[in-house]
């Protein structure tokens, strides 16, 4: 019997076996072929078609679909019937199917789809169709489907005349399958495993063909369909159409556009240009790609500041549309790395958009070519670790207060690399026997990996020539775009070419800054900008004075810098690409080169590709060249080995480059030694690594934030603060900001914009930092006090805003209502509660705050008018209290560090600045970032980036001490810690040895009160990555 029927962990909140697992369970029993068919959908198509490639099993692609009275299972015969599948579960994603919609459905896929009906009076209503198919020769398309020896389904298909076949559900593979399932049924059903009905039925092994014996033809018959179907799936690449509006072919058009673009950056074009120019627009006209170039330089055109970036800056001609900012010419970008002819796949542009502005570059591009034409790229959202076991328990019936009471306890157990998630919710079971704790710990443990929910990529746009639904699915996603339901490796298999718009926030910040400059009285021509040819900026990159600085703050990239010294545009590429989890040995080694120490001959082919990284291999595309040049290999199979590389599920599949390289490279000469030194370096790129034109990329972006840091910090800082999402806290860049010598100005309703603001030495507070305003009530301070001038006092202040009660409390306690009659002694939020059964309208709050007891109190009654109302008298706060309160606002202290507001018992006089190499000393500190990873042995330790007023310092906790210490560092608060300096090739490092003590003491001021603490929700968290 053949499988018709399977179900995977794709059908969300029901399957429990992925794709692949069920493929190793036929192929280890002989079974031929088989049909994987999810419930109206195929999300796991394109691994479920790698898993049968490799096995030798043959994939049956299919799906479950909703009938009106039960379901039927569409299976593809042809390859038109796969594009109607795809047009069939996108229509039925947006409405269910009545009975006359599933029988067109079928009618116009009458050649091209087996259907499988488990609903009788479907097959009633089919039959008029099915004595059409019949008179046609056609009549074996449509089958009665028995999920087990069902009498009376078979009866029913006996008298209309349907063939019957054997379908029955294959779900679980063994008897630990069904709680699992269970689980999963609840978590979807937002219920209980206590009112689940059904079970999840006999495991895969128990269905035996002999329970269809009864039934003349129905095992035969799987057989038959499977034979009948040919369809292997091929997907050629689909490309978009060229720009609306465009006329003639698309090859000539971009021939003629990227002459004249490259007119424009060069002037007068050299022979240099015009070759790489020809030889470009040649690879990518054979290729056919010409109308693809036209449709990105098309969307970059709807933005005025772009980052083209990825391997396509390699590209010439992509430099000379406008898509990418750096020449590969002067940099040495490697085309080969981007396109060259043996490849075969197709490469993807990526271009960043500020990050605010990315979303509706998109919508104008949706537009323009047709919202049924373009679709994003999804995401498959897995269940980990932690969502598994809470989903798990509320499954169970435990109450959110019971389930972050077990997180809490179990909260020591660190999580490692990905592969360690499983064993860590294994080790859980060891920690409670309490029922029904180990059995909800043994099925989140099954559930850690499965596919949870779909996502929108970052920026992955599919545009093709026609509807996209005749190529995938497509449903729609909660944000409301349009998105295929398959991931980039997916949308890639399934030959649809994905143009990848990402949002980026330093453009936005570097955006803002220059609008701040502009608003500040100075002008820059960014026609003649070139911020890597200035020496306070290079000076700046080489001290690692780069907190704040797209690309290169992280405090391993500034550590980097501190030891190379170098802040020259091409050590930057290399630098930001040689950054890498497993490159930790050739970076040093790289370090001692670059400062003298010799660089080794590895063989005459290697030696010439990597002089400028000092023999060590930086860049993915050092991997293909290598591997071309030493041992032999084609482009395209040097490609493959480089995919292999940078992929971490690649352990089946590195055996096999790695005999071959060796080969080759010892075919030409090279030692045994020398391969496996370059073999070393290879296997660094493990995970995660870059290309040299996406770095150089970015090193633009990087130079540019750099020199306006150097040049105009206040305006810099601000549009950093501004935009967010940067490597540190927002306390940590105004500590930075403080350290730079800036003044932090408090917000207030008459100064303040929504954002951040900069101006010579001064950093002005924008309103979007204080907790508790509603942005539209922020964008209104600034628009009213923009349209009618400075707000006079505070009837005039609440007679043009209007502010809620909320916002009032906010306002206040920022001190954003100074100087209007507003007193920090009476925030709303100590406003007395209304009468029972009554509401307290705006009115009742303002007048209150105004020290009016009327509740009659209202805005239309010569409000404004008069003297202005103050809040009630009492004595002024002290300047400790206002730090206080101003740091539980806004996350951070406005003219200290927070050091100071804590009592810090035994503190001497070292600070940071006065760090000396083989010191031992003894400090308060305040930690703001840490990363913890793992060693060669798989013990976690920790790197962790502390400050105080003085300085930014980097510190390392080894594994012994982080065993001990290193769930004290988790919170920002004072850290008494004790270690001692060292020099790590020319940067300072801090040797963690103990955490002494904690201070969650406030210091008291004249009213505040005695032992007051911070409360942590107060805090901003710190940044931590594992």
């Amino acid at each position: 019997m053949i499988p018709l029927h399977v179900i995977s962990s794709y059908s969300l909140a029901f399957g429990v076996h992925g794709p692949g697992r069920w493929v190793r369970h036929f192929r280890d029993r002989g079974t031929p072929a088989f049909a994987l068919t999810d419930h109206e959908n195929l999300y796991g198509l394109h691994p479920f078609l790698e898993a049968c490639a490799e096995t030798g099993v043959r994939p049956i692609v299919g799906a479950e679909l909703e009938t009106p009275g039960g379901s039927l299972l569409a299976l593809c015969a042809t390859a038109g019937g796969f594009a109607h599948l795809c047009e069939w579960i996108t229509a039925a994603r947006k409405a269910p199917l009545t009975t006359d919609r599933t029988i067109a459905r079928i009618r116009a896929a009458n050649r091209d789809l087996f259907c499988v009906v488990f609903d009788t009076d479907l097959l009633q209503a089919l039959m008029p169709l099915y004595r059409d198919h019949a008179l046609a020769g056609e009549h074996r398309r449509i089958f009665a489907g028995l999920r087990g020896p069902d009498l009376a389904t078979a009866r029913t298909a006996t008298r209309l005349g349907f063939p019957v076949v054997a379908a029955p559900r294959f779900l679980c593979l063994s008897p630990d399958d069904a709680p699992v399932h269970r689980v999963l049924r609840a978590i979807g059903g937002n219920t209980t495993v206590y009112q689940v009905s059904g079970d999840a039925g006999p495991v895969a092994d128990a269905i035996d063909p002999a329970a269809f014996e009864a039934f003349p033809g129905a095992v035969e018959n799987t057989r038959f369909i499977a034979g009948a179907i040919t369809y292997e799936p091929r997907f050629p690449l689909v490309f978009p159409d060229s720009p609306p509006g465009l006329s003639g072919e698309p090859a000539a058009a971009l021939r003629a556009a990227a002459i004249e673009g490259a007119q424009r950056r060069f002037g007068e074009l050299s022979d240099s240009v015009l070759e790489r120019l020809a030889y470009e627009l040649g690879i990518i006209e054979e290729k056919g790609f010409s109308a693809y170039f036209l449709v990105v330089q098309d969307i970059v055109r709807r933005s005025p500041r772009v980052c083209g970036r990825g391997s396509g800056a390699a590209s010439l001609v992509a430099y000379s549309l406008g898509i990418t900012n750096v020449d590969p010419l002067r940099h040495n970008l490697y085309f080969e790395r981007f396109l060259h002819p043996e490849r075969t796949d197709m490469p993807d542009i990526d271009v960043d958009f500020a990050w605010d502005e990315r979303d509706g570059v998109i919508t104008q591009v949706m537009n323009a070519y047709g919202v049924e034409r373009c679709a994003m790229v999804c995401t498959h959202i897995s269940y980990q670790s932690r969502a598994a076991l809470r989903e798990t328990a509320r499954a169970h019936g435990l109450s959110d207060a019971e389930i972050s009471s077990m997180q809490k306890e179990i909260s020591h157990l660190r999580m490692g690399a990905d592969g360690t998630r499983v064993s860590r919710l294994a080790a859980l079971r060891r920690i409670r026997a309490d029922a029904p704790w180990p059995e909800i710990l043994a099925v989140a443990a099954r559930l850690v990996g499965l596919p949870r929910h779909l996502g929108v990529h970052p920026g992955g746009l599919i545009i093709t020539p026609g509807p996209v639904a005749r190529h995938a699915p497509v449903e729609m996603a909660p944000k409301g775009v349009p998105i295929i339901t398959w991931e980039k490796e997916g949308a890639e298999a399934g030959g649809l070419v994905k143009i990848d718009l990402l949002g980026n926030r330093s453009l936005a910040v570097i955006r803002d800054a220059l609008a701040n400059l502009r608003d500040n009285g100075h002008t820059l021509d960014e026609a003649t900008w070139v911020p890597e040819e200035d020496p306070d900026t290079v000076a700046l990159l080489a001290r690692g004075d780069s907190m704040g600085v797209f690309y290169v703050e992280s405090p391993a990239m500034r550590q980097l810098q501190k030891k190379t010294r170098r802040g020259d545009f091409e050590h930057i590429v290399i630098h930001s690409s040689i950054i890498r989890p497993a490159a930790n040995r050739f970076i040093a080694e790289y370090v001692s080169r670059l400062h003298g120490a010799p660089v080794p001959s590895l063989h005459p082919a290697v030696d010439r590709l990597l002089a400028e990284t000092y023999g060590v291999l930086c860049y993915q595309e050092d991997v293909s060249r290598v591997a071309v040049a030493l041992a032999g290999f084609s482009a395209s199979h040097a490609d493959r080995l480089r995919k292999v590389l940078t992929k971490k599920s690649r352990a089946d599949r590195i055996a096999t480059f790695h005999d071959e390289f060796f080969a080759g490279a010892a075919a030409r000469g090279a030692s045994t030694q020398v391969i496996q030194t370059i073999w070393d370096m290879m296997l660094s790129f493990d995970g995660y690594s870059f290309c040299k034109p996406h770095s150089a990329s970015y090193a633009m972006v990087s130079f540019q934030s750099a020199w306006l840091k150097a040049h105009f910090p206040a305006e810099f800082m601000a549009g950093v603060i501004s935009n967010q999402g940067g490597y540190y806290s927002l306390a940590a860049y105004v500590g930075e900001a403080r350290r730079m010598g800036l003044a932090i100005v408090p917000p207030h309703v008459n100064t303040s914009a929504w954002k951040w603001r900069g101006a010579g030495r001064e950093l002005a507070v924008g309103l979007m930092s204080v907790a508790g305003l509603h942005h539209d009530t922020g964008h209104a301070i600034v628009r009213r006090r923009r349209e009618g001038g400075p707000y006079v006092d505070l009837a005039d202040f609440f007679g043009r805003v209007r502010p809620a009660a909320r916002d009032l409390d906010a306002l206040v306690a920022a001190g954003a209502l100074d100087r209007l009659g507003a007193c920090r002694e009476n925030p709303t939020g100590r406003l007395p509660d209304p009468p029972p059964g009554e509401t307290r309208p705006r009115q009742l709050a303002l007048g209150l705050l105004m020290g009016r007891s009327d509740p009659g109190f209202g805005l239309g009654t010569g409000f404004g008018v008069g003297p202005s109302p103050r809040l009630p008298s009492g004595p002024d706060w002290s300047a400790q209290e206002k730090r206080i309160q101003f740091f539980r606002r806004l996350g951070f202290p406005l003219d200290a560090h927070p050091l100071a507001l804590f009592e810090l018992p035994g503190r001497g006089r070292f600070r940071a600045a006065h760090a000396r190499t083989g010191r031992r000393v003894t400090f308060w500190a305040w930690p703001i970032t840490a990363k913890t990873v793992l060693t060669n042995r798989s013990e976690p330790m920790q790197f962790v980036s502390f400050e105080d007023e003085t300085a930014l310092f980097e510190a390392v906790v080894f594994p012994p001490v982080y065993r001990k210490i290193g769930d004290l560092l988790e919170d920002p608060c004072p850290c008494r810690i004790t270690g001692t300096w060292e020099d790590d090739q020319g940067a300072p490092i801090f040797h963690l040895e103990d955490v002494v003590e904690k201070s969650t003491r406030l210091k008291t001021g004249t009213r505040a009160s005695s032992g007051a603490r911070l409360s942590s929700s107060t805090r901003a968290p710190i940044r931590t990555s594992v």
